[in-house]
């Protein structure tokens, strides 16, 4: 009774037991790389135990992969093989891996393959002498130098990491991209096979045609020409360069934006353009700058610094490579032999012209000029001109309590060696005047006339000439009541103007500064950007 109870226990148990076997059996099947095809097998002879020699159109499997190649060593007990010849392997269908040589394990599913290397997927194709490819993961890396090729791009670095799963692919250590319109060179760059984006970190150059980039953080599309760079980054495009802590630029419509610590530098018209916001257009040739706006106007001699809520440079067509500085709202400038401030200046580069509106002031040494409108031509052959319209008045400070005073419609004033010499005025004419006789004063000379020319020297009136029918009285200092020292209009500003290339600025600024802006990588523009090309486009017709 008791063998027979345990004969019916035994029968009872043996369909668990054979399900088991039968599980275990087929996992450690799927587990073993299977031999599929080949016309020769040779097995024991001459070598160590559980070894094969597979000949002629070897056809091997292993879970998701085929391999063919023309023959193998096949070591069962490690799960291992050793792939000769035209070797091939295709991993789920999409990613084909070929080589001279081609060692795969099928315990830790890396194949490690060798000499004339190629892999293939439906984007890309990569060619190395040396590769290893995890199969688990679809993960390849290569250390002695690769090449990679897509629809448009060629990729070549010493290090290379390829994501199969993520289309991407890590390069280091002299990376260059190739296409039809760029060349780039960097150390580290991961590029994404199916927006063919390269991002990029260190020192990285593009160079085009006409357009060379600089940066150390990044990224560059191929497909749409768009770029986004980080800090230290500068585009050169012609004879214009942009420098800025974050820029965006399309290549193929040519224009972008930029923020903190902005600087445009144009050649052609030794002129340079800073702010902490821009937006630039190279088909339009124009750049709009905002926040801390500065412009440059640099000679070897001497400079000319500008500040103003915005700056706005566009081509002058009416002459080759000039450009048209149009500055609005609270403009300031200096050089060292003139000074000016307004609400509204418009620059011609072609003949360094300054034309100043709404409430404008210009000083020249010991001048102060102020008229409704002023224009100042700086001549290449001299003398330079300022023209001053309607309400013209100049003053020139004799002593703290004394002023030498001009009054008319218009005038014109003329410059050489910095020095203003002579001055023209037309209708309505009236000066204050305290002549001297051995730099001793004496007297106040009060006179009217239509038209007046007043000659200086060293910047001080010499004489003045009265034109038709003059009116006026000279009086000894002692006579002289307050009255008669001020022409009506009189305001001497001298604390509003500039002392030096800080002084542009009402409130000492700091240019340099780095603002907080929305992402520089969006296409939209920026509020405060065009905020400014309103106000430009209403401020101009105005200026016309």
């Amino acid at each position: 009774m008791a063998s027979l109870s345990y004969l019916v226990r035994l029968l009872l148990l043996c369909p668990f037991i054979l399900s088991s076997f039968i599980v275990f059996s087929q996992e450690k099947t799927k587990k073993v790389i299977n031999i599929e095809h080949a016309d020769v097998l040779r097995s024991n002879q001459g070598t160590k135990e559980n070894i094969r020699r597979l000949i002629g159109n070897v056809e091997l499997s292993h879970k998701n992969i085929l391999m063919f190649c023309d023959s193998v060593w096949f070591y069962s007990e490690k799960n291992m093989v050793d792939a000769f010849s035209n070797v091939h392997i295709i991993s789920n269908d999409t990613v084909h891996i070929k080589a001279d040589f081609i060692n795969y394990n099928g315990e830790t599913e890396i194949a490690h393959a060798r000499r004339n290397v190629e892999l293939t997927d439906p984007s890309i194709t990569l060619t190395t002498d040396s590769l290893d490819f995890d199969m688990k993961t679809d993960i390849g890396y290569y250390e002695d130098g690769g090449k990679i090729v897509d629809s448009t791009n060629t990729l070549t670095s010493i290090i290379g990491r390829y994501y199969s799963q993520k289309n991407e692919v890590f390069f280091t250590n002299s990376v260059k991209l190739v296409n039809d319109d760029y060349q780039m060179f960097t150390d580290t760059m991961t590029y994404n096979t199916n927006t063919e984006t390269a991002t990029f970190s260190g020192e990285t150059t593009i160079l085009g045609d006409s357009t060379n980039i600089y940066s150390t953080d990044g990224w560059f599309n191929t497909q749409t020409n768009e770029t986004s760079l980080g800090k230290n980054s500068t585009i050169r495009r012609g004879n214009t360069q942009i420098q800025a802590n974050n820029l965006f630029y399309n290549d193929t419509k040519n224009e972008g934006y930029a923020s903190g610590s902005v600087i445009i530098n144009d050649f052609a018209n030794n002129m340079i353009v800073m702010g902490n916001k821009a937006e630039y257009d190279d088909f339009d040739e124009y750049a709009l700058v905002t926040d801390s706006a500065v412009w440059v106007q640099y000679y070897e001699e001497d400079s000319l610094f500008l500040h103003a809520d915005t700056l706005y440079t566009i081509p002058d067509t009416s002459a080759v490579d000039a450009k048209l500085l149009i500055t609005y709202h609270d403009v300031r400038f200096y050089r060292k032999d003139i000074q000016g401030l307004g609400d509204s200046l418009v620059y011609y580069t072609k003949d360094s012209t300054i034309q100043l509106f709404n409430d404008p002031v210009l000083w020249s040494m010991e001048n102060q000029m102020t008229a409704d409108f002023i224009e100042f031509k700086n001549n290449t052959t001299k003398p330079s001109e300022v023209y001053l319209t309607n309400n013209s008045f100049i003053i020139q400070e004799v002593d703290s309590s004394k002023h030498n005073q001009i009054k008319g419609k218009d005038m014109v004033g003329y410059i050489r060696d910095q020095q203003l010499y002579q001055i023209d005025v037309n209708g309505n004419g009236q000066s204050i005047y305290y002549p001297a006789d051995d730099k001793e004063l004496i007297g106040v000379n009060k006179a009217e006339s239509s038209n007046i020319v007043i000659y200086l020297s060293e910047n001080r009136i010499n004489r003045i000439t009265f034109k038709g029918n003059p009116t006026g009285v000279m009086n000894p200092l002692m006579d002289v009541v307050p009255e008669d020292t001020m022409l009506e209009g009189f305001n001497w500003r001298q604390s509003d103007r500039p002392r030096n290339k800080h002084d542009i600025f009402d409130i000492q600024s700091d240019t340099s500064k780095t603002i907080n802006l929305p992402n520089p990588t969006l296409k939209k523009e920026l509020p405060a950007i065009k905020k400014a090309k309103r106000d430009f486009n209403s401020d101009f017709k105005k200026i016309e």
